[in-house]
């Protein structure tokens, strides 16, 4: 149902600016496959910060039905959900490219320690985290990169507050 109203959505609006699904995929920077998939309405995964580049390139603000508090506290859950992913995402790469290469990983993860010092000194952490990952990242590189592909129900907490967000920014 959601799907189809935004493949409507995105295909009108799409067609009133005069945009081919190319150009509007260049100007969202996403694929054309993506633009399609999207305006033919079946229910696909879709990040929803493709969602919003899509829809602010169309200049459209979807109005959704039903309480908006409660829509809001959706679309949050929702986003902070994607942000999660993403992290855990980042984190298992990162884990899988700290394996594979033993000198890139001894420097990746000095750079980290450099990052958990400047939280100690200048005190912008919890200890909580300074502490956690002080461990970690003491660990040879090949154990941290398991550790860090299974940190449990600490995994979400550690991912937010972490000395390795310059890897990927």
């Amino acid at each position: 149902m959601l799907a189809e109203r935004f493949g409507a959505l995105i295909r009108q609006a799409r067609r009133e600016k005069g945009l081919t699904q190319v150009a509007l995929a260049d100007a969202a920077k996403v694929s054309r496959t993506v633009v399609s998939r999207l305006e033919q309405g079946k229910p696909r995964p879709v990040q929803t910060d493709v969602l919003d580049r899509v829809l602010a390139v169309l200049d459209v603000v979807p109005q959704l039905a039903g309480d908006d508090r409660l829509a809001a506290r959706r679309l949050a859950r929702m986003e902070q959900g994607a942000r999660l992913e993403r992290q855990r995402s980042r984190h298992l790469r990162l884990a899988l490219d700290l394996a594979g290469d033993r000198i890139r990983a001894r420097k990746l993860i000095a750079r980290a320690k450099d990052v958990v010092a400047l939280w100690r000194r200048n005190g912008t952490c919890s200890p909580f985290y300074i502490r956690r990952w002080s461990a970690l990242l003491a660990l040879p590189p090949l154990e941290l990169a398991r550790a860090m592909a299974s940190q449990g129900e600490w995994e979400d907490a550690l991912f937010q507050n972490t000395p390795w967000s310059w890897a990927w920014s």
